[in-house]
Order: structure tokens, then C-alpha cells, then sequence
């Protein structure tokens, strides 16, 4: 195990330790749902190998009933209910069963899907906020694929209103076997594909119902569990060096999907406990306390954080020029326009905060160096990717003098590239886009799959394409001129999304390559500290830093 790595998971391991302490202080101990976790984690000591995506979707395919565990609060959970929908889409047709619908409000559901009742009215009807307190945003999408493809959705949830922990939890999945053993046999040859929570789905538990009352009728069922995000397995992998694995197999019928790190999985419920939106912010003990000044806190604690991994020091003062605003700071629009310094960069902030995106400001008031993050939401992902930029921004220092269109793109590639970067090593299991993904994406495209695609993206998608086809070709910087000439001149928002995507997937590939030890260390600090004011110079870092790491192999998006 190289330094970095050992640094890395130690950096995991206490922020895992900190916040399950904040969970257990948060829910206290009932014996029997510790009783029902114990159960649920029986099965997830091992596994028998290191899979994929095609493996996964093979055998979910091949099911008739797929049991998919949820962290509720998690949005990457929900999106990979999502994901792999949509990669079932045109093999089984599917009924989905919920956890997050209760049975008795079945009759609003289906009023819900056939379009009879809109979505405020039928969140209202079902009483949502009360039934399931999460975010309806992170669900709507699952919701609108099954619209679209004509999927019905059965709630399986209930109300036990009397029973408590492990009898409550035991009467639920009783309730919901009956509701999915029913949907089984009213629709023979589909697949039922039931969304619980994780300790829902363990064998033991809701399958095993489904499973008996299914053999009391003498019909044979072929069940799949798909896990999520086990700690076990996580730190049991890191052990092994294996911690970037996306999909293990348990068992012939059981699979485990792994997108994101331990910690961030609980800090996740932490910051719903705050009603923040899948974070990295610590929850609150005081509820009238400053919430400002604890979130800036918490970005602070990332910029020292990376400069530790990175082995940059920053000038003593540098945090203190920076200021952090987010959606609820009413003034900071007033700022902006009362700060002539940052007049001429309104219209890539109005930009920025319409299409939901953080970013870092850099200006000069006084003739001191100033900083100014904004946090669209509170994912551990923009603002670990926002801390990252303004320790680059710092160690670089202002630009001086104006760059040609070229210098300009490619200094704004290596900046996004730094930012992704650095993100990685708080967050491992965020995922870029690849070359292989970005044609799948153009083919379905063609294909007519994806209708709602975004223009904008499915142009950047072309321009990177053909930047990497321009990269195996030449290293001739006039070529690249005439091929993309009028992008690098553009100040659009087409033309950012194309040098940002850039920088993210070679960022990705840069992480891979310095935690394997293939890319020095002191060579990122070079980089970090590198004005790019030269010309040619972020170009021919661009092109170097993509030799270097081409042969890196990385996790694909599941």
C-alpha cells in the first residue's frame, strides 16, 4: 500500500468513525432493530469476486423478482435505481414496486401515472411529506421513466401504528411480500423490480416472505438481491487494494453496487436530519446556531485537508479572504452588484446560479487578493471540487496579462481538471464521463433513445470526440486552432461545458495515476502553483498530462 493510499483511507475510516457516532447520538439503541442490522450485515461479510455492470444487469435480467436495496437519503442511491432501469428498458417489461408509496394510496398512484392528477396534487393527496419525508427531487426521475415506458408502480409501504422496531419492521415486510407476491402472479413473465430499504432486503428478510408465500402456492421464483454501499465489503476491499471496484458478487443471486464512500453515505442522513441536500456538512446540535459560519467551516476543513494530501502550503491568511454564499444568502446578489471588481463576471454568475453550478470568483479589492465560492446545494462533490479551485486559484495567484483563446480554453481545462482532482480524494467514487460512454451516448442519441437529450450536451459530447480524435492525430497546436477555432474564442456556454468536461475526465484518469503511483506527486504541485500565463503553456500541459496517464484504467459510470 503506497503512503497516499494509506493516508486516504485513514482520512475515510475517521470521517466514517465521526459520523456514525453522530448517527447513534442522533437515533439512540433499539435492540431490535440493532437485531434486524445484525441479520442484514450476516450476509454481507464476504464476496465471491469483483464484477461489472454487463455481469449485474445480465443477471437481473435473467430474475423475476429483483429485490434493490435503498439509503434513502443518498441521492446516488436512487440514481442507481435509475440507472439500471433504464438499462433493463427493451429486455423485461417491469411492474416497480416502492417502499416510498404506501399500499392504501394505490388507487392515487395509479390516478398519478395515467396523468389524471398532477404532481402537486397528488403529493398532497398521498400526503407525502408525512408518509416519506425525502426528497421527492431525487425519486422524480425514476418516477417519470416509469410514466414514459408505461411501467406501473405499486406502493408496498404501510402504517403499523402500534408495533415498534424489529415487530414493526417484521409486520412491514410481511405486508409488502403479499402486495409483491400478488403483483407476481397477476402478471406472469414480468419482472417485479421491488426498491426497499437496505435492511429490508436482506435474504432473511423481505425475500424470504415473498419466497415462502410464493412456495405455499407451489410457484417457483427466481429472486436477485442487489446491495448498496456495504461498509463491510468497503474497508475489506480497501484492505485488498481493491477499493475502486464498483460491483461485487456475494452469491449467484446476490450483487453489491459501490458508488460512494462510507462516510458520505451517513453524512448523507446527517444532513437530512439539518434538511440540507445530500452533503458534507455536519448536522447541527444547536438549531438557532450560525449555519453560515458552520458550513464555511466545513469547506475550510476540506482546503487544509487537500493541501495536507498535496503537500501545498497555503499563506497563513489565505482562508480569511475567503468569503462562502449559497441559495439562502439573500444578499449575495447585492454583493456581487455592489462589488465593481466583479462586475464584468455577472453574467457568467447569473449563468452559473440558473443552471444550479458552484463556482469561485477571483478578484482584487484594496490591492488585496479576494475569493468568493458559491455552493448551488451542499453535495460533498462541488464543494470539495470549490476548495480545490481556490487553492489552485491561491498557490497560482492573478492573472496578469490577457491570453489568446487557446491559452485561455486550455488554462480552464487544467484548472477543471485540478478541481475534479482534488474532489476524488474526498469523494473516490465520483465518476467522470469516458470516451467509450460519451459514444454510447451519441448512439442512443442517433437511435432515437434518449428524445429529451439537451442539445447543448449532445454537441459538447461531439466536440470531445473529436478533440480526441485531433489528440491521437497531432500535437500541433495550429491544428487544433483550425479544428476548434471558434470555441476557443466563444464565451458560451457550450464552449465551457466542452473545456470543463475535458478537465474532469482527464482529472479522473490523473487521480488513478498519482494514487498508483504512475504521476509524481511533486509534478501535481507543479501544476497547482503554474499561473499558465506562457503561451502554449496550458496546452502542452494538457497534451503531456494526457500522455502520461492514457494508459491509466479506471472505473466506468454504472
Amino acid at each position: 500500500m503506497t503512503k497516499l493510499r494509506e493516508q486516504l483511507i485513514q482520512i475515510q475510516k475517521s470521517n466514517y468513525r465521526k459520523n456514525v457516532k453522530l448517527v447513534r447520538e442522533s437515533l439512540g439503541y433499539e435492540a431490535g432493530v440493532a437485531r434486524y442490522r445484525k441479520e442484514y450485515l450476516h450476509y454481507l461479510e464476504d464476496y465471491e469476486a469483483i464484477s461489472n455492470k454487463t455481469d449485474l444487469i445480465g443477471k437481473a435480467s435473467a430474475a423475476d423478482v429483483i429485490f434493490h436495496g435503498d439509503y434513502h437519503t443518498l441521492a446516488q442511491s436512487q440514481r442507481s435505481v435509475l440507472r439500471i432501469l433504464r438499462e433493463l428498458l427493451g429486455k423485461r417489461e417491469i411492474v416497480l414496486c416502492l417502499e416510498m408509496f404506501h399500499g392504501s394510496d394505490q388507487k392515487h398512484v395509479d390516478r398519478f401515472m395515467s396523468g389524471e392528477l398532477s404532481e402537486n396534487a397528488f403529493l398532497d393527496k398521498i400526503d407525502y411529506a408525512k408518509k416519506w419525508p425525502f426528497y421527492w427531487s431525487n425519486w422524480s426521475a425514476i418516477i417519470s421513466l416509469c410514466r414514459d415506458n408505461k411501467i406501473p408502480i405499486l406502493g408496498i409501504n404501510s402504517e403499523i401504528n402500534d408495533a415498534k422496531g424489529i415487530r414493526s419492521l417484521r409486520e412491514r415486510d410481511a405486508y409488502s411480500a403479499q402486495i409483491i407476491s400478488k403483483a407476481f402472479l397477476r402478471n406472469p413473465g414480468k419482472l417485479i423490480y421491488v426498491v426497499d430499504g437496505d435492511l429490508h432486503i436482506s435474504p432473511n428478510h423481505l425475500p424470504r416472505n415473498v419466497a415462502q408465500l410464493l412456495a405455499l402456492l407451489d410457484e417457483p421464483v427466481k429472486l436477485f438481491i442487489i446491495f448498496q454501499n456495504a461498509e463491510t465489503l468497503y474497508w475489506k476491499l480497501c484492505s485488498e487494494g481493491l477499493e475502486e471496484a464498483d460491483v461485487l458478487r456475494i452469491s449467484e443471486n446476490m450483487y453489491c453496487v459501490m458508488n460512494t464512500m462510507p462516510a458520505n453515505k451517513i453524512q448523507s442522513y446527517l444532513n437530512w436530519l439539518e434538511y440540507s441536500q445530500d452533503a458534507y456538512f455536519p448536522v447541527h446540535k444547536d438549531w438557532d446556531g450560525n449555519d453560515f459560519e458552520e458550513r464555511g467551516a466545513m469547506v475550510h476543513k476540506m482546503v487544509t485537508t487537500l493541501a495536507s494530501i498535496f503537500k501545498l502550503e497555503l499563506p497563513s491568511d489565505a482562508l480569511e479572504k475567503l468569503t462562502i454564499h449559497y441559495p439562502n444568502d439573500l444578499d449575495f446578489m447585492e454583493r456581487l452588484y455592489g462589488t465593481p471588481e466583479l462586475k464584468g463576471q455577472l453574467r457568467l454568475v447569473r449563468d452559473k446560479i440558473k443552471r444550479e453550478e458552484g463556482f469561485l470568483l477571483e478578484y482584487e479589492q484594496s490591492g488585496e487578493n479576494k475569493y468568493l465560492i458559491y455552493l448551488a446545494n451542499s453535495n460533498i462533490n462541488m464543494a470539495a471540487e470549490e476548495s480545490c479551485h481556490f487553492l489552485n486559484a491561491v498557490l497560482r495567484g492573478p492573472l496578469k496579462t490577457p491570453l489568446s483563446p487557446l491559452d485561455y480554453f486550455y488554462r480552464n481545462v487544467i484548472t477543471e481538471c485540478l478541481g475534479f482532482f482534488g474532489s476524488k480524494f474526498l469523494n473516490e467514487k465520483r465518476k467522470a464521463q469516458t470516451e467509450n460512454s460519451i459514444r454510447r451516448f451519441l448512439g442512443k442519441v442517433k437511435r432515437g433513445e434518449l428524445k429529451g437529450a439537451d442539445q447543448e450536451t449532445i454537441q459538447v459530447a461531439r466536440y470531445i470526440l473529436q478533440h480526441f480524435y485531433m489528440q491521437r492525430k497531432t500535437n500541433e497546436a495550429a491544428e487544433f486552432i483550425k479544428k476548434f477555432g471558434p470555441q476557443y474564442k466563444s464565451r458560451s456556454v457550450i464552449s465551457r461545458m466542452f473545456s470543463t468536461q475535458l478537465g474532469y475526465m482527464l482529472g479522473n484518469k490523473l487521480y488513478y495515476a498519482v494514487k498508483r503511483g504512475k504521476f509524481s506527486m511533486h509534478r501535481i504541485q507543479e501544476i497547482f502553483r503554474d499561473p499558465f500565463d506562457k503561451p502554449m503553456k496550458a496546452f502542452a500541459c494538457y497534451l503531456e498530462v494526457s500522455e502520461r496517464v492514457k494508459v491509466v484504467k479506471h472505473v466506468s459510470r454504472l
